[in-house]
């Protein structure tokens, strides 16, 4: 790997970093296609790898999220965390045996659906309307799985699960999210490597994204905290709508 390719690789890790702190996501929608399409890894064992580098980013965001007018909701991120992290090695099972393509449309349609709503918010939560704590845990194994199977999948789903069903607010959520995919990416990653990821030789794309996206998950929580929860919302709900295309593109092969 040349110079220009590990220079790459730390842009595309700084981009991953700051999406990871401005709208609480993995950063896996940068990491994966930056791994296939640069370094020339094979769409699993770049997710495998998506995982090890989401677990620094969301580390770093983290603790600036401490400091943040919008830290972390504990409770929900340990509620969510216990059913999250373990559920994404059911995702790793299955990307073991299966095709990701289907899995990847069903989401992308998820996606596109939650869309609206998320924009629109919930200014006026009724407590009444709150999901329960049992399909709450339903809803973190499914999207547990999902980050095990296509490396994303985590955050741009749990953020409007807490907005819209739990009324958590959107910079609050997205604190609350980059948490849960603290421990989702280190139950996920120790899955890949517990079956098969240990190539040496391809370690070395991992230090440039690592070193970048935790730079950019500092820059990002930063950025987040002046803006209007409204402007996060609505750059939330679009960020969902152009993952939900990128991961249509990628299964259906237009790109």
């Amino acid at each position: 790997m040349d110079l220009f390719q590990l220079l790459f690789l730390g842009v595309v890790g700084v981009i991953g970093g700051l999406l990871a702190g401005l709208v609480g996501v993995g950063g896996g929608i940068v990491f994966v296609p930056g791994l296939v399409y640069v370094a020339g890894w094979n769409i699993k064992e770049a997710v495998a790898a998506s995982l090890v580098i989401i677990i620094f980013a969301s580390i770093t965001g983290t603790i600036r999220n401490a400091r943040s007018e919008d830290p972390v909701n504990w409770r929900v991120a340990a509620l969510l965390s216990l059913a999250v992290a373990p559920a994404s090695l059911i995702g790793v099972a299955i990307s073991r045996v299966s095709s990701d393509t289907v899995v990847e449309i069903v989401f992308s349609i998820i996606l596109l659906l939650l869309a609206y709503p998320t924009a629109r918010g919930r200014p006026d939560f009724d407590e009444s309307k709150k999901i329960p704590v049992f399909w709450v845990f339903v809803a973190g194994i499914f999207i547990g799985a999902l980050s095990g199977l296509v490396g994303v999948g985590g955050g741009v789903v749990m953020v409007p699960l807490m907005v819209l069903g739990m009324g958590i607010g959107t910079k609050r959520a997205v604190s609350t999210s980059l948490a849960v995919i603290m421990f989702t990416g280190v139950v996920g990653s120790i899955g890949y490597i517990a079956t098969g990821f240990r190539d040496p030789e391809q370690l070395l794309s991992l230090p440039p994204l690592i070193v970048g996206s935790m730079i950019g998950a500092w820059i990002g929580v930063k950025i987040r905290d002046p803006l209007p929860e409204n402007v996060v919302r609505v750059g939330f709900a679009v960020f969902m709508a152009l993952t939900a295309i990128r991961l249509l593109t990628d299964a259906l092969g237009i790109f």
